[in-house]
């Protein structure tokens, strides 16, 4: 499932949940998640209103001494209790790590603001019992919902000051400009009189988290539409979230969607044989695939365009990696989407023994190392043993076709 948030009218948390909820999330599952966090007393209100001229839904959560027109909170909490919070709930493992980064990118975000280290941090607004129902029931509602791909149009911060715990503030707040400064979120400038603040804190921690994508509507087709109501009335618009969500089966096609990072450097004075322990290193370390290209750099050396393509998560080892086996003196990054058909993994049994096959869109290919196993074993040649495991692979079906390919 592909979510493309519309923020014309900013993000907060609740007006996210509101949008989920509008595109179907069960709002029994959401409360009964929810209790398992031990917090004080609190009551789900849903409702539909309108909100210039759209209808929508509107969501609040009744807690004690909450007041939505400012930021000047009273519970004051740590990362870590808010942390310690969500880890010892019954909510589902990808719930809560996705609600503890969003809580530790906001207190990165107030840290830098007020000069002083995350775990320090006086949480105002986002410590409020609120602000840990409304991050705390997005991550859920993205879990619940299968959300697979996240995409936002610039996001409207507004305009004009909004009074904070620490006095009058300009819009956006310090920590949502912080937020969106480190993480190079494009916002929608602002015309015509002040609005106030239309992107909280909160909401804007929920963006930065989820999305990586800016930019108008991606969506061919769009399944299902949710707009989640903002509890103030903005004269001349609507304050609202909409969430528009393209459903995989309607794409019409078998591919996924995932991000890597793409490191490349182009080197001119190292030895080539040193090139083969380097390619050894970078897959032992996690490589999804690297290449050597000839190129012709500066005073007409030939040298060597070297890519290595590595998960998100492995970028940076990878990059030590690189700078440590070669005499390159610098990495270039680049974050980079692709699509990928889903793969499944089986085996076929054949008269020379088992076989390991990976499908990938219908076209079925045994594993190279088998088919040398089998060459070396029976002295054949490479196409002709691929062409005789091919024929059994006609006529013998996989024995768990099911199992994902690594």
């Amino acid at each position: 499932m592909h979510m493309y948030l519309d923020c014309f009218s900013g993000i907060a948390g609740d007006m996210f949940v509101a949008a989920c909820l509008d595109l179907g999330l069960d709002q029994e599952a959401l409360s009964s998640a929810l209790s398992t966090l031990d917090l004080d007393p609190w009551q789900l209100e849903v409702s539909r209103q309108c909100r210039g001229g759209m209808q929508g839904t509107h969501v609040l959560f009744k807690v004690p001494e909450m007041d939505h027109d400012d930021h000047d909170h009273h519970h004051h909490r740590h990362l870590s209790d808010i942390l310690s919070l969500i880890a010892q709930s019954r909510l589902p493992e990808p719930v809560k790590r996705d609600a503890s980064s969003i809580f530790t990118l906001l207190a990165e975000a107030e840290g830098k603001v007020h000069g002083v280290a995350p775990a320090r941090v006086h949480f105002h607004e986002v410590g409020a019992l609120d602000a840990i129902l409304d991050i705390c029931g997005a991550a859920f509602a993205v879990w619940r919902l299968g959300v697979t791909e996240f995409s936002s149009s610039p996001p409207a911060v507004g305009s004009g000051t909004v009074r904070c715990a620490h006095g009058l503030m300009s819009v956006p707040v310090p920590a949502v400009a912080e937020l969106f400064c480190r993480h190079r979120v494009p916002m929608q400038p602002e015309t015509g009189a002040p609005v106030g603040e239309l992107t909280t804190p909160t909401g804007a921690a929920i963006l930065v988290h989820y999305c990586r994508r800016f930019g108008p509507c991606p969506l061919t087709i769009v399944d299902r539409i949710g707009l989640g109501l903002g509890t103030r009335e903005i004269p001349g618009r609507s304050n609202g979230l909409r969430i528009l969500v393209q459903d995989a089966a309607s794409r019409g096609e078998a591919m996924g969607r995932d991000r890597v990072t793409l490191l490349t450097t182009h080197i001119d004075d190292m030895n080539p044989e040193w090139y083969g322990p380097l390619w050894d290193h970078l897959f032992a370390a996690g490589a999804l695939d690297v290449t050597l290209s000839p190129v012709t750099m500066k005073k007409g050396r030939p040298g060597v365009r070297l890519e290595c393509m590595a998960p998100v998560a492995a970028a940076s080892t990878l990059a030590r990696v690189i700078l440590h086996h070669s005499t390159s003196l610098g990495v270039r990054v680049q974050p980079c989407d692709r699509w990928v058909l889903p793969r499944t993994a089986g085996t076929v049994m054949t008269p020379w023994g088992a076989i390991r096959v990976k499908d990938a869109g219908g076209v079925r290919k045994p594993e190279y190392d088998d088919l040398c196993r089998v060459a070396n074993t029976m002295n054949w040649s490479l196409p002709e043993t691929a062409a005789r495991v091919a024929a059994c692979m006609t006529v013998s079906a996989a024995e768990d076709p099911g199992t994902p390919a690594s």
